[in-house]
């Protein structure tokens, strides 16, 4: 096919050049695999358990400390995390008060039992208040929610928005760190 002899010398030298090339990466990785290198590991795609329509609870000393309910977990036993599709939490304080935290897309953190939640993300209290967020982390140990996205709160007499935020659910106090606008407004104010 290839009568011009310059073409031959060109053909050759390309094919030698991968040939080269396929050598010395397959050496590479033999010797780096050989001493131990860290493998490639490639992120698992494929659950070890899935779970559809899932339905857990957390007691401590009797007491109802949480709820989540999700339309599916995927737990990943290697990642150490539980992914969660729709997840729905309820978390319950001593009296009748309840918090409960919806979002589209949620991971369960299996040794802390941390939580993180992303994706329309709502918390709404039996008390009448309302945040929303683009993410958040219930950090479970500590009993606090904390996210570094943009707030909205909405409630009785409230109107605020800001970006950052700690909420203490044990304390009923929440911190907007920073850009805060608010509007505060209640009947008394309007009497006087």
């Amino acid at each position: 096919l290839y009568t011009d002899p310059a073409m031959k010398i060109f053909k050759y030298i390309v094919i030698a050049v991968i040939l080269l090339v396929v050598i010395t990466v397959a050496g590479f990785l033999y010797l780096w695999m050989g001493r131990g290198g860290a493998s490639f590991n490639l992120p698992k795609i494929v659950p070890d358990l899935k779970i559809e329509g899932i339905h857990l609870t957390r007691a401590v000393a009797g007491k109802m400390e949480w709820e989540l309910r999700a339309i599916s977990a995927d737990f990943f036993k290697e990642e150490g995390v539980t992914r969660l599709d729709t997840p729905k939490v309820v978390f319950f304080d001593n009296g009748d008060k309840r918090i409960e935290l919806t979002g589209s897309k949620g991971e369960v953190f299996n040794n802390t039992n941390d939580l993180a939640v992303s994706g329309d993300v709502r918390i709404t209290s039996s008390d009448g208040y309302t945040l929303r967020a683009d993410f958040l982390r219930y950090y479970s140990e500590k009993k606090i929610i904390a996210t570094e996205s943009k707030v909205f709160l909405k409630g009785r007499g409230i109107d605020m928005e800001g970006v950052g935020m700690v909420a203490d659910i044990e304390r009923d106090r929440i911190i907007v760190k920073k850009g805060v606008k608010a509007v505060l407004s209640t009947g008394e104010w309007g009497k006087r």
